[in-house]
């Protein structure tokens, strides 16, 4: 009977430097092009949108890490941003990140294919790939989309093991994201989710080609319940969610006026904790619902 040879050692990209954090300023001609009567977040409007999401948290009772981001105003609105909340599937997030940056760097093909191998197996939470046989191989490009399209925990377990977690740590640490404890005991904070998102959504951090494609790769996932589910029809929303226990989350990108470019995009991370997934996805909702009328203008157009 053929037996599958299954390799016991795939290549790993070398370990990138540590770079110093940096924040990246509000483009000026872009806050140039804003002003109080157009969509996006002044700095008067900021004080509303906390109270509203305060009002939101008050009505389901729980721990609440939050932060919105306007990139065209350089605006936030946040909410215990700076807390340690369990990251569950958001871990994923930095494992796309290092593979693409490590691709954009020459170091792996994307094209390259991965092998399951038995310890790969994840036989739990969500994901498809544990109920292919041992020896099943795609390539990098498609296990990345498993990663985050279905959050594939073989998939993770596959990557986690082929990038190797002192990369994925030092990649998360050369952002920036240095409150965030990955693997175990796999938590991070809502300004350290916020950073990963931003390398994400950078073209000159990867290449607008690779950016694009981890952003497509965030769009249109199995989980579309929470962020995007309240938003008008055809929002586009990149995103990434997590539930473990009683913390659940979603993180992304959510494209204004059906545009697809990154730069018309707000940032929003919601993380909740100590309650139940009903409560929590009932919040999210709410709170992204309550975002996007700020950040599209429609609270002007109803006033």
């Amino acid at each position: 009977m053929a037996r599958v040879t299954v390799p016991t050692v795939e290549p790993r990209p070398e370990l990138p430097a540590a770079e110093p954090r940096s924040e990246r300023r509000p483009d000026s001609q872009a806050n140039a092009r804003r002003n109080e009567d157009e969509a996006g977040l002044s700095r008067k409007e900021t004080a509303p949108l906390r109270s509203e999401l305060g009002r939101i948290a008050k009505v389901y009772p729980a721990r609440y890490g939050v932060l919105v981001l306007d990139p065209s105003t350089g605006e936030t609105v946040a909410m215990d941003a700076d807390e340690t909340f369990l990251a569950a599937s958001l871990n994923k997030l930095p494992v796309l990140l290092a593979l693409y940056r490590s691709a954009a760097r020459g170091e792996v093909d994307l094209d390259d294919e991965i092998t399951m191998q038995a310890s790969d197996v994840q036989a739990y939470g969500t994901g498809v790939l544990y109920t292919r046989p041992v020896g099943y191989t795609l390539t990098l490009r498609e296990c990345a989309r498993l990663l985050i399209k279905e959050s594939d925990n073989t998939a993770w377990k596959m990557l986690d093991r082929y990038l190797g977690r002192d990369y994925i740590r030092a990649e998360l640490y050369r952002v920036g994201a240095r409150s965030t404890e990955y693997w175990i005991p796999n938590t991070t904070t809502p300004n350290d989710v916020l950073l990963i998102l931003k390398k994400i959504s950078d073209p000159s951090y990867t290449t607008p080609f690779l950016s694009a494609e981890m952003l497509d790769v965030m769009t249109n996932t199995s989980f579309e319940d929470r962020l995007p589910q309240p938003l008008p029809e055809g929002t586009r929303v990149s995103h990434k969610i997590g539930s473990y226990g009683t913390t659940f989350s979603d993180a992304g990108l959510v494209f204004l006026a059906g545009s697809r470019d990154a730069k018309d995009a707000y940032f929003i991370v919601l993380m909740v904790s100590g309650t139940d997934e009903f409560t929590a996805r009932a919040a999210i909702r709410e709170m992204s619902l309550a975002t996007h009328r700020s950040l599209s203008g429609e609270h002007k157009s109803d006033s």
